[in-house]
């Protein structure tokens, strides 16, 4: 009898002690919950706040994403089919909430808006290549997947490159033509540039070479101006002409 009722007493212990894990692992659950969900009393940690935000781009844009650091209020992060696509997702809190906005579909509509800017730009440069890539900078929280390609042109953020081995005789003439095009179909650049390569350069370009290409001046020229995007009038009178290294193309 009284070892039965020890063993009775050895299994209340074992319920209770199960009872309490449970409790706690219910309780890191639902904080975890919480958390990605943004309550922002529970977001104590920077990890928190990357959990957060890989839980709000994998939930809006059905796939999964990948935190990789946090500078001020803007989390940077990628898709984890596409690792060379750095997303800022925006973080901001209202309410006792914390809300995301970001800039990814500037990545998902970046083939088909280059191939557009493409075909408007081949009368003037011929076979060049075109590059567009999306400022650090949130997008109308309304985008998404399913944004068409001209809304997004003309309300958002991105830099738009053009390479060519043309002759550089009419670079200003030809940058002016262009200017016109992307005022005409509302393309709202932040920045248009056209750099001039060689045609040796020109077959083996590709995209990750950009950074390289302008900090080493491994061009002949380069031409750029700004869009006004506070009012919408264009790109600036002044356009920015910077030659490149003296050597090359000798």
């Amino acid at each position: 009898m009284l070892k039965k009722r020890r063993l009775s007493q050895n299994e209340e212990a074992i319920r209770g002690i199960l009872l309490i894990i449970v409790f706690i692992v219910g309780l890191v659950f639902l904080r975890d919950m919480l958390v990605k969900r943004g309550v922002r009393i529970l977001m104590l940690t920077r990890q928190d706040y990357m959990n957060a935000v890989e839980y709000y781009m994998q939930k809006k844009y059905g796939e999964k994403f990948e935190g990789e650091y946090i500078v001020e209020n803007n989390i940077y992060v990628h898709p984890k089919e596409n690792p060379q696509w750095h997303a800022v997702v925006e973080v901001y809190s209202e309410n006792g909430l914390t809300y995301f906005s970001d800039n990814y579909v500037g990545y998902l509509k970046k083939e088909e808006l280059e191939k557009y800017i493409y075909e408007l730009v081949k009368p003037i440069y011929g076979e060049c290549k075109v590059y567009t890539h999306p400022y650090g900078f949130s997008l109308d929280d309304s985008f998404n997947r399913d944004t068409d390609l001209m809304t997004y042109v003309s309300n958002s953020d991105y830099t738009t490159c053009i390479f060519t081995d043309k002759n550089v005789e009419n670079r200003e003439g030809d940058f002016e033509k262009l200017c016109n095009i992307f005022v005409d179909k509302d393309l709202q650049t932040n920045r248009l540039l056209v750099t001039y390569i060689t045609k040796e350069d020109f077959d083996k370009f590709e995209e990750k070479l950009i950074s390289y290409t302008f900090n080493e001046l491994k061009f002949y020229y380069r031409i750029s101006s700004f869009y006004d995007k506070a009012y919408k009038t264009g790109f600036d009178d002044d356009i920015d002409i910077l030659e490149g290294d003296k050597d090359y193309g000798k």
